[in-house]
């Protein structure tokens, strides 16, 4: 493996006619090059013609310069350098201090997986021009008197889990409501869409095939932060189609770590976080518009209240999943959605078990992870008996414990392997006094958010 010492992004550029946007990255001047292209392009939406007609590029090529930012944390894990140089535009020092933290809690998972040390790594640095305190001020305030701004046009970003479901629930009677997929819409994704009666915005990624060659040559790989990314592809999709707001589905256990890693708290799920959403609030304020309304509406749920909501929910229950496999699963008709193996079956599994009977469970799953002695210890670890939380998008230890409790109570006499197995260390561990305050906190819908007041009503 060529080590490398300077990461750098290059360019991008934008064909106004096919809305497609190409991003160029490299090492040490061109010795490595990436290309990667983002078609902003979709059938069933129209872009707005004032947009398409402009002679001034200013605005347009910063939501792509953040967005090249963003990108291009794919190609620089391969070999993360202390280095990183930008071409394609310039940060001032709050920015820099902004992306240095973005990329390295961003990255806290992947360098725990590969042994890599963050201290000494991720210096930002220009070398393209600074921008003028004119071309910023425009940037920053051009929606202000447009016509075409749509209080409630909101796009919601859709997955094929249960929280996005959720979030559509509570949206759907109000109008200019559109679905929002990134990267490619698989047959999970076009289901649920298809229940929900709604077409997707579909914004197509394709990575450069220089990425995949280097993998395979030895080069680092491992998690990035998607969500992230998607973010600020959404804020290119926000100014192109004039949208308000942009909505996620992200609840109060995202911001939960799972471990430290060299004095850093390393989170799966960081870039759902609401310290992420907050510090994105703040940066988008700054340095891309003040008006771009980017928030979870879940945020102030934790996932056991969700879960609840979802189970009512049962026109989605044949279609959806939250398995990270399920795209590389067998024909087999029973694993499609599910491979009833990883941490995230288990933990959908036993959130669903507190709100579902066995019959409604096995309808989803196809069976009863709970009769499969070898998930033992992945229960175990989702609850807090072993190790530490799994890195996978789970919800809170406490979640997970009352979960447990609640099904062991609801089952009877009669439990599965699994919880008889648990059943001793959960009872020690929540008693009836303790569950019952446990429940409470878990059902309130906490203030602490970024969500518009208009749509706190909603919840």
């Amino acid at each position: 493996m060529r080590k490398f010492d300077t990461f750098i992004f290059e360019s991008f550029q934008f064909d106004r006619e096919t809305l497609q946007a190409k991003f160029y990255y490299s090492f040490d001047n061109w010795l490595e090059i990436f290309e990667e292209v983002i078609d902003f392009s979709c059938e069933w939406f129209s872009v707005d013609e004032n947009i398409l007609g402009s002679d001034d590029e200013t605005i347009l090529d910063n939501f792509l310069f953040q967005l090249h930012l963003a990108l291009g944390i794919s190609y620089y894990k391969l070999f993360p350098t202390k280095t990183l140089e930008i071409k394609s535009g310039y940060l001032d020092d709050d920015q820099i201090v902004f992306w240095e933290k973005f990329y390295r809690n961003g990255l806290g998972e992947f360098f725990i997986t590969n042994e890599i040390d963050p201290n000494g790594l991720l210096n930002f640095r220009n070398s393209g021009s600074a921008i003028s305190i004119e071309e910023l001020t425009i940037k920053n305030n051009y929606i202000e008197s447009s016509a075409n701004f749509i209080e409630w046009k909101t796009l919601l970003l859709w997955w094929w889990w249960k929280d996005s479901i959720v979030s559509y629930s509570l949206l759907k009677d109000k109008k200019k409501l559109d679905l929002f997929v990134f990267g490619k819409i698989d047959a999970i994704k076009k289901s649920t869409a298809e229940v929900a009666d709604e077409k997707v915005l579909l914004v197509k990624r394709t990575l450069s095939k220089n990425l995949f060659k280097l993998n395979q040559e030895g080069y680092y790989n491992g998690h990035v932060p998607i969500t992230w990314i998607i973010a600020f592809a959404t804020f290119v999709v926000w100014y192109l189609y004039w949208y308000s707001n942009i909505v996620l589905s992200n609840e109060a256990s995202a911001s939960e770590s799972n471990t430290e890693w060299k004095w850093i708290q390393v989170n799966h799920q960081y870039s759902k976080s609401l310290e992420f959403e907050q510090d994105l609030l703040n940066y988008s304020t700054g340095y891309i518009s003040k008006w771009i309304r980017y928030f979870s509406l879940l945020r102030g749920m934790y996932e056991y209240k969700i879960a609840e909501i979802f189970s009512k929910q049962r026109h989605f229950h044949k279609s959806f999943s939250s398995c990270n496999r399920n795209f590389v699963i067998s024909s087999d008709p029973q694993k499609k959605l599910w491979c009833c193996e990883c941490e995230k079956c288990c933990f959908v599994f036993l959130i669903l078990s507190a709100h579902l009977d066995a019959k409604g469970l096995v309808e989803i799953f196809w069976e009863n992870l709970f009769e499969k002695p070898e998930l033992e210890s992945t229960f175990r670890e989702l609850i807090g008996l072993e190790n530490h939380k799994p890195f996978e998008c789970v919800w809170t230890y406490e979640e997970c414990l009352l979960s447990a409790k609640k099904t062991i109570k609801n089952t009877g006499w009669k439990l599965p392997i699994i919880l008889e197995s648990l059943r001793w260390d959960v009872e020690e561990e929540l008693d009836a006094k303790s569950e019952k305050k446990l429940e409470n906190k878990l059902l309130y819908i906490s203030s602490e958010d970024i969500i518009p007041e208009q749509f706190k009503k909603l919840l």
